[in-house]
């Protein structure tokens, strides 16, 4: 056990298994009193998921508590935040790692496949934001890291609901960032990449006879920019910078958007640039002007990008 984060208190959702659950156990090998979030899933799974992340911390040195109400609920995500410090006399760390996944392609999606979806990933991460940031403050500072996604040119199919909601999520860790400044609050978004967890498989096994096509055309669009072929990645290799992030030393770093894709770690380093292209006269376009000059002006900003 180290001591990185001695005395602090952390919270991860979505950690019964994979990511968040790897967040847990690195967390509290750190030092810090950690509560597991996971649903209790079904009524016959004794220990839950989340109990037995708790059990392994525990047999470690660990110290940890299993919670179990849905981030997606508001009331769920304020009794998570409450049991930390009812338990712990604090908060310190909040690590908004929650999601779910219901592959479909836009035109069978139902309304239920894309609300839940961002229940859980986007409400999920505004409601433990919203219940924590008191306590942040009453603590003199703290560390908030959300599992989001960057928009890019890579076409994930069927995943429209998730692909929306980890954006959201990335844009609002940005804002974030920016009010919980001054109050000593780090918000950093950290976006893992293909990781070898259920979640990445049930959503390649969805995609059926489209699966080979996708990760091909993956593979060839990571190598255009360097990057080798993306084999999934150990969870394990996800906490490491999330620790970091969780120091003294690295609660100075805020407002940024990391991609973790196993032994790389990228950074968004500007906001989106845009393009502009000015009409002729202060009365702006025509639709005679647009179709004279947008499809020529298109191809220029497409080539170039």
């Amino acid at each position: 056990m180290a001591d990185r984060l001695a005395g602090n208190v952390a919270i991860v959702t979505g950690a019964g298994r994979g990511v968040g659950a790897a967040y847990a156990r690195a967390l509290a090998a750190e030092g810090a009193k950690v509560v597991v979030n996971d649903l209790r899933g079904n009524a016959d799974r004794t220990p839950t998921a989340a109990q037995s992340v708790v059990a392994g911390i525990e047999a470690a040195g660990g110290v940890a508590v299993a919670h179990h109400d849905s981030v997606a609920d508001f009331d769920g995500a304020r009794r998570l935040v409450e049991t930390a410090v009812a338990r712990f006399g604090r908060l310190d760390i909040l690590i908004a790692n929650a999601a779910i996944v219901r592959p479909r392609f836009l035109r069978d999606a139902d309304e239920r496949d894309f609300t839940d979806v961002l229940a859980v990933a986007t409400h999920g991460t505004f409601h433990c934001l919203r219940h924590a940031v008191p306590h942040l403050i009453d603590a003199g500072g703290g560390t908030i890291i959300v599992t989001g996604d960057l928009v890019n040119d890579v076409h994930f199919p069927r995943n429209a609901a998730y692909r929306a909601a980890k954006a959201a999520n990335a844009v609002l860790a940005s804002y974030a960032a920016e009010e919980l400044r001054p109050f000593g609050i780090s918000v950093n978004a950290v976006n893992p990449g293909a990781t070898a967890t259920a979640l990445h498989d049930d959503y390649v096994a969805s995609l059926d006879d489209r699966a080979a096509s996708f990760l091909a055309e993956l593979r060839t669009r990571v190598a255009a920019t360097g990057g080798a072929p993306p084999a999934p990645a150990a969870p394990e290799t996800v906490p490491p910078l999330g620790i970091y992030l969780c120091t003294e030393e690295g609660r100075r770093v805020t407002g940024r958007a990391f991609q973790l894709n196993g032994t790389r770690i990228g950074l968004a380093t500007t906001r989106t640039e845009i393009s502009y292209l000015d009409a002729d006269g202060p009365a702006g376009w025509s639709t005679d002007a647009l179709a004279a000059r947008l499809p020529a002006w298109l191809a220029g900003v497409r080539d170039t990008a």
